[in-house]
């Protein structure tokens, strides 16, 4: 018999382009199939942190610390968006985390902010407790399915590559398995890459929480709402710096920054917001003149707000 094998050579084709084709049908279909069958979360809402990872990920988390923190009056944003910290260091971890960047004589910008925070042990910290409600994954679970994959099709390429060998050993036409092994090689690699890939993304019981949220948050329902979704904090976590009260507190919070058109000069002399504001507005600093914005060299009396008019027409800040 002169096929290699015993096989002849279309019907080996036939075979390995059909294994091929189910390794990579299972490759494709059974992670999708798995997320479908996660169970939904059915307990109480998280809290606003928690909320603001599925909404955003690290970045959003950090700026609802930055938001919770100002709200407070322990942080506090000059009109370039420098960050400083002052007052008493706040109990939370993540906050933490978010003060402890700010407390340099320089201060920090947002983004640096986010930075430390994004590689802190309190976002690890935040990031396995959704992994456990199931509200995330990171595809952990799919390790030992992926390595299968991998050695399924490394072991096919083997098989391929042995017969190739075999073939033009013995000059028998190899030009179609030639197509099929580069296809095969290129598979092995792919699979090779993900095996070892961690890309954290929101499962389908993640999504449903972050769905009761914004709905609990735009119909104010407060059997839903509760604390957790409560004030500047709340609204950044599901809509990001954008949404934050206070217009000039967030033009400032959200990079990149550009100076504000009657908020000061330089680094060192533009007003300060977030020193024991509230979310519905910040006042003026004591530091803070209005002289460039409000016409006919005008000030702010000291209990205006910012986003008040001056007597002389232009907004304070504005």
């Amino acid at each position: 018999m002169d096929d290699s094998w015993g096989i002849p050579g279309p019907q080996f084709l036939q075979w390995y382009g059909i294994a091929l084709a189910v390794v990579l049908v299972v490759q494709v279909a059974w992670p999708r199939l798995a997320r479908t069958r996660t169970v939904e979360h059915v307990g109480e809402l998280p809290d606003v942190y928690h909320l603001a990872y599925l909404a955003g990920g690290p970045e959003r988390v950090a700026d609802t610390a930055i938001a919770q923190l100002v709200d407070r009056g322990q942080l506090r944003v000059n009109s370039e968006g420098l960050v400083t910290a002052v007052g008493k260091r706040p109990w939370t971890k993540i906050e933490r985390s978010v003060f402890d960047g700010a407390k340099s004589a320089a201060g920090g910008t947002t983004r640096s902010l986010r930075a430390k925070a994004a590689r802190s042990k309190a976002m690890s910290d935040l990031l396995s407790g959704l992994r456990r409600q199931g509200l995330v994954t990171d595809g952990e679970e799919l390790r030992p399915f992926r390595r299968a994959i991998f050695l399924a099709y490394l072991a096919l390429l083997a098989v391929g590559l042995a017969r190739f060998l075999t073939g033009a050993v013995r000059d028998r036409p190899v030009g179609f398995l030639v197509l099929l092994l580069l296809a095969s090689i290129v598979l092995t690699i792919v699979a090779g890459v993900l095996r070892g890939r961690k890309k954290v993304r929101v499962s389908a019981a993640g999504q449903g929480v972050l769905t009761r949220a914004r709905v609990a948050s735009r119909t104010q329902d407060a059997a839903l709402l509760g604390v957790a979704l409560a004030g500047a904090a709340g609204a950044v976590a599901l809509g990001g710096l954008a949404m934050y009260p206070d217009h000039e507190l967030s033009a400032a919070l959200v990079p990149p920054f550009q100076p504000f058109a009657g908020g000061g000069g330089s680094s060192g002399g533009g007003g300060f917001w977030g020193s024991g504001s509230s979310s519905s507005g910040s006042s003026c600093s004591v530091s803070s003149s209005c002289s460039s914005s409000c016409s006919s060299g005008s000030s702010c009396s000291s209990g205006s707000s910012c986003g008040s008019s001056c007597g002389g027409g232009g907004g304070c800040g504005g």
